[in-house]
């Protein structure tokens, strides 16, 4: 009889993109995207959405905030067009085009965001402009979509890998200045709690997919 070890291949099937991204210009972006959003804080009380206490603008943030955020706004949809395909597009031509929605965050100490969806999105995003001084506090945290499900028969059961690494119902990004996190829309997320000295600053996004005109019109 062999007492050679079997050959396992582990397929890791249907994966959920979340996506990093450094921007060149953020030593220059992040202090102007401060600027123009504190700014309109003073000007506006903001809205009440997923956030608990801190405040919330509205979502027409391409149009206050000028050059800063149109800049943000397009590194952004670049970064989402490069893991995006129309897989039933004509000769590579995609049948859909992206628009963007934006806003702002901006949470003292002990502010969060609860668990939510961004429902008629393909992609989201969260870009940091401000950690609020806390590097160990304040995670964006996103949850296995297929939580509970996951659990239900054995709630302490987790699949482990070959390398021992066990699998995790919640994954955790910790905020810091100039970081880009695109992750798709309906992946149910949070905000957690900092403790940190300052406020903390963020910037959400909502990527639409929107029919494109037919080639030639306009």
């Amino acid at each position: 009889m062999s007492t050679s070890e079997p050959q396992i291949t582990v397929n890791r099937l249907f994966c959920t993109p979340l996506i990093e991204v450094r921007l060149p210009q953020a030593e220059t972006l992040v202090p102007a995207l401060r600027e123009v959003i504190m700014a309109q804080r003073a000007r506006s009380p903001g809205v009440r959405r997923s956030n608990i206490h801190g405040w919330h603008s509205d979502i027409e943030m391409l149009h206050w905030g000028g050059e800063p955020a149109m800049t943000l706004a397009r590194e952004t949809m670049q970064a989402c067009g490069r893991f995006t395909s129309d897989i039933n597009g004509a000769q590579g031509q995609s049948r859909y085009e992206m628009g963007i929605e934006m806003w702002a965050n901006v949470s003292p100490a002990g502010a969060s965001n609860q668990m939510h969806a961004h429902p008629g999105s393909f992609w989201s995003a969260s870009f940091y402009v401000d950690d609020g001084g806390d590097q160990e506090e304040g995670a964006f945290v996103a949850q296995d979509p297929r939580f509970p499900m996951i659990r239900m028969v054995a709630p302490d059961l987790v699949f482990q890998d070959e390398n021992g690494e066990k699998q995790l119902s919640q994954f955790r990004v910790r905020p810091e200045p100039g970081k880009l996190v695109i992750f798709p829309s309906w992946l149910m997320h949070a905000v957690r709690p900092h403790k940190g000295p300052r406020e903390r600053i963020s910037i959400a996004m909502n990527i639409l997919a929107l029919p494109a005109p037919p080639p030639g019109a306009g």
